[in-house]
């Protein structure tokens, strides 16, 4: 049902944290990670597995459209993952904005 209304790939087997948002989440696949609050994504994203691990996810992650997250990564707090990055069993450090694909991934200073 929610697959239908939504195109969100979201099954009750995930647990998702106490507060997160769904931005427009058409297209979206949201696998077994962990999920910390203030998580938020929007259209096209994915978080799922690489070899049967799953991510890690800080407080106050948002992933814009087409951002994808990968494998054994650890994403801390207060992160911004660009439009169209790929993070595929890497970390990502607090309060940083990244950019690009793994392994080539740019972080820059998230002040916000």
């Amino acid at each position: 049902m929610n697959k239908a209304i939504n195109g969100l790939d979201l099954y009750y087997e995930v647990e998702m944290p106490d507060i997160f948002l769904l931005d427009h989440p058409v297209g979206t696949v949201m696998g077994r990670a962990k999920y910390s609050n203030h998580f938020s994504f929007g259209q096209n994203c994915t978080v799922g597995n690489n070899k049967g691990i799953f991510p890690e996810i800080g407080e106050r992650v948002n992933m814009m459209s087409g951002s994808k997250i990968l494998g054994k990564s650890r994403i801390g707090n207060n992160v911004i993952i660009a439009a169209n990055a790929y993070i595929k069993d890497q970390d990502v450090p607090s309060h940083t904005i990244v950019f690009g694909a793994s392994p080539y991934l740019t972080f820059k200073a998230n002040t916000l």
